[in-house]
């Protein structure tokens, strides 16, 4: 399939559009239509690995992703499996699904949060649904203390 490419930009334009002109709706044509509906699409899966095998892990039962030992985890309640993806490409992708950066060496489910404990003055401890507890960095507390102040807003 030969393809070219028009692109007209423009600040007059307030949105981007695509426009395919083919001759008919071939295979690399569908192929082509996914491929551009699913650019800002977020996965609602993540591979990790356990024991050499593959698993298929939904964002929605992700407690938090971790570095340890030069490697990144995602934690699970029933497993802790080693991903691929660097930290810094989890914070980007995963944002808009309730995931949220407290150190350089992890990123929390919001969703899975119990609570955030506060009684240390200038630290934040996150106490997680699994039990589990994970400390903000200082450099983060302001992050999660508007993300907090977000919250009580909306309720």
């Amino acid at each position: 399939m030969k393809i070219k490419i028009n692109t007209n930009i423009s600040s007059e334009f307030e949105e981007t559009l695509v426009t395919i002109n083919a001759p008919e709706l071939s295979e690399e044509v569908q192929k082509l239509i996914q491929y551009i509906s699913n650019i800002n699409v977020v996965p609602n899966q993540i591979v990790g690995n356990k024991n050499n095998e593959i698993y298929f892990i939904d964002l929605e039962k992700v407690i938090c992703f971790f570095s340890k030992e030069k490697y990144n985890y995602v934690k699970t309640k029933k497993d802790t499996y080693k991903v691929k993806h660097k930290l810094y490409e989890l914070e980007n992708s995963l944002r808009q699904k309730g995931f949220i950066r407290i150190s350089n060496s992890c990123i929390i489910n919001v969703k899975q949060v119990k609570c955030f404990d506060t009684s240390i003055l200038g630290t934040v401890l996150v106490k997680l649904k699994d039990g589990s507890q994970e400390t903000v960095s200082k450099r983060n507390v302001a992050q999660i203390m508007k993300l907090l102040k977000e919250k009580r807003e909306t309720f």
